[in-house]
């Protein structure tokens, strides 16, 4: 990280966006941009296209940046497909070109010139050719997060700026810094769950290429277990005495505001991170520092558990590490 980092809020405020450059020695930018409706449009459109087509042609969706991860969110309210013959494909790369046309166009508002100004000449003090500029982004409410923040080519318009790296950070961290290091080999926890319409043989397989180096436990839903039984040995794996390293997570999830978010552990069984948060909480004071969710919709879910101190992966989301504040930044290109 550099030593004086640079940050940059941006908040929703009724109508208006606005946006606060923060480094260094307590200097600092604001703008005010209006708050983009149509380009919220535009990012709901491209969803609802990435979403029907996943579902039309039940295949990993690669449209955008070649994501090359298969969705792992539910389909809601999408209503009946229409006929074969519509070109999903082509109106889900149509509808990313208007996102992405809409989002560079906002972001190249003249009230922002100071600001990207700023940014591209700090990326060109330093030293390094090959290294690029962390810019620590906290964007309010989530809708403004979802936006391809890693798509925005800051400086492209100065003629010597370098790469900027948009790392993301939530809003709120409550838990306090701490560093717990194991002694013996690094333990890691498999939760895979409902597996409607995915496959997880290549889940299990990274997963258990692992042993080789660490000590791995599956644990989640098979064919013939009730519901209570699968959330009985979930809950009870997190809060292992030994304690955990790294959890995994492979399943179907969603966002929810009021509980930050649900996986879904079984066929129509759903836990909610607020109410598994004690035990995830145990198992962090245990040694768990790192959480990989191969899983769709993680926005919520990943910052619920930044919250509680742990660097977090999704396919929305590549945790940086865990330093004080942790760092999140989201992975190129996945961004539903």
């Amino acid at each position: 990280m550099q030593p004086n980092p640079y940050r940059l809020k941006v908040q929703q405020v009724e109508q208006v966006c606005l946006f606060e450059l923060t480094w260094g020695q307590g200097q600092h930018l604001s703008a005010q941009l209006p708050y983009p409706v149509a380009l919220i449009t535009a990012y709901q459109n491209w969803q609802r296209l990435y979403l029907t087509f996943y579902k039309a042609v039940q295949l990993p969706p690669m449209p955008i940046a070649e994501a090359g991860t298969a969705l792992r969110g539910r389909v809601l309210n999408s209503g009946d497909l229409a006929s074969a013959t519509v070109n999903w494909h082509a109106q889900l790369v149509q509808a990313e070109a208007k996102l992405l046309a809409d989002f560079y166009y906002w972001l190249q508002s003249p009230e922002l010139f100071e600001i990207r100004k700023t940014i591209a000449h700090a990326s060109q003090q330093l030293r390094d050719a090959q290294e690029s500029l962390d810019l620590f982004l906290t964007c309010s409410p989530l809708e403004l997060a979802r936006l391809p923040w890693e798509e925005w080519e800051i400086g492209t318009d100065f003629a010597l700026g370098k790469a900027v790296r948009i790392v993301r950070t939530p809003a709120i961290i409550r838990s306090e810094t701490g560093l717990y290091r194991r002694r013996g080999r690094t333990r890691v926890l498999a939760i895979l769950g409902d597996d409607t319409g995915l496959n997880f043989q290549a889940d299990r397989q990274a997963v258990q290429a692992l042993t080789r180096v660490a000590e791995v436990q599956f644990v989640g839903w098979q064919p013939g277990k009730t519901e209570e039984q699968v959330k009985q040995e979930v809950c009870e794996a997190l809060v292992d005495e030994d304690g955990w390293d790294l959890l995994f997570f492979a399943g179907h999830s969603n966002e929810s505001q009021m509980t930050g978010g649900e996986l879904s552990i079984a066929p129509k069984v759903s836990v909610s991170i607020s109410e598994i948060a004690p035990r995830l909480a145990a198992a962090r004071a245990r040694g768990l520092q790192f959480a990989l969710f191969n899983s769709c919709s993680g926005l919520q879910i990943a910052e619920s558990l930044i919250d509680l101190k742990m660097a977090v992966h999704t396919p929305q989301l590549a945790a940086i590490g865990i330093s004080s504040p942790p760092t999140v930044r989201a992975a190129s290109g996945s961004y539903t």
